[in-house]
């Protein structure tokens, strides 16, 4: 190609070559000095075409945490994916949303991997995000302009409507050229995304010496047991989780052990007994780093097992 082609003929190659429109390859070209190779390699990046959009919600009603994200074509105003999970884990919500939007899918691919994540529901939600991205409403959604929190009610609504209850939700805009998008494309199909370990509750810790988590526990009495002032390090006692922050009702969900929704109870070691003026201070051990403390009565009669046969439950789910 020759300096003395037709501005035309170059403009049409360009075209062709990186799908661009006319404005942008006659723009392209005039800042690349007419060179039409040098043209093909400066388009990607001259114009910001990707819309990406990263949020997170919570449901706090139903305990539920989720994360989504949309990738929008602005020039062709067409959703490229959205994806999405939803799950009883509240590390989910604290997930940040200005890290970089590869890493922030990356992330999400894996929450669907931890214990509380709910399949059926992320694949509605996802579909929710389809429909909405999809449809002539989310016209102003397609501008490289920030985006006011007013173009997010409607989804809010329909998060709502889904998940129950009020929904919070948080939203980044980012937006990027094409170039910027392609490359990380480029590098997510050739490299592996290495995946988060699936957590435990026990990550709330810090270290070896960390302080354990420790929930609120019930214990229900039995006529027929020993009374709590009898207790003893070792003893395995049926207790219930009723600790009411977003932990707590994540654990309590995970485990079956919630007496508002008719769980089961847990046979859970006791560790330690402080006995008091009035009451006995019982703690339990969950895991390695999840603890119950409980106030009881010294009459009051527990259920007690001192040699529970098999596996404790504890060591089944978290390990230790």
């Amino acid at each position: 190609m020759t300096t003395r082609e037709p501005m035309r003929d170059k403009v049409a190659i360009l075209i062709d070559e990186t799908g661009c429109e006319r404005g942008e390859a006659e723009l392209a070209l005039q800042l690349c000095g007419y060179d039409v190779q040098a043209a093909v390699q400066a388009v990607p990046r001259l114009f910001q075409n990707i819309g990406i959009f990263k949020g997170r919600f919570c449901a706090r009603s139903e305990s539920l945490y989720g994360l989504w994200i949309a990738i929008l074509n602005l020039r062709e105003k067409r959703l490229l994916r959205a994806r999405a999970v939803i799950s009883y884990n509240p590390a989910v919500f604290a997930t940040e949303l200005d890290q970089h939007w590869f890493d922030f899918e990356a992330r999400l691919y894996a929450c669907r991997l931890w214990a509380g994540s709910l399949q059926p529901l992320s694949q509605e939600v996802e579909g929710v995000l389809a429909d909405l991205f999809d449809s002539k409403e989310a016209r102003g959604f397609y501008g490289e302009d920030p985006v006011e929190e007013t173009e997010f009610q409607e989804l809010e609504r329909l998060l709502a409507r889904r998940l129950g209850g009020t929904v919070d939700l948080e939203v980044q805009q980012d937006v990027l050229d094409m170039g910027q998008f392609q490359e990380v494309v480029a590098r997510g199909e050739t490299e592996a995304v290495p995946e988060p370990a699936k957590p435990r509750p026990r990550r709330t810790q810090t270290g070896a010496g960390a302080e354990p988590l420790i929930l609120q526990i019930a214990v229900e009495p039995d006529a027929e047991g020993i009374s709590a002032g009898e207790l003893s390090s070792g003893d395995h006692i049926p207790v219930t989780i009723n600790d009411t922050r977003d932990i707590g009702r994540y654990l309590a969900k995970l485990l079956g052990s919630t007496g508002e929704e008719g769980g089961a109870p847990l046979l859970a070691p006791v560790e330690a007994i402080e006995l008091g003026a009035n009451e006995v201070l019982v703690r339990v051990r969950f895991s390695a780093g999840v603890c119950g403390d409980v106030a009881l009565p010294p009459d009051l009669r527990v259920r007690v097992e001192r040699k529970p046969a098999g596996t404790p439950w504890w060591k089944k789910i978290f390990g230790g």
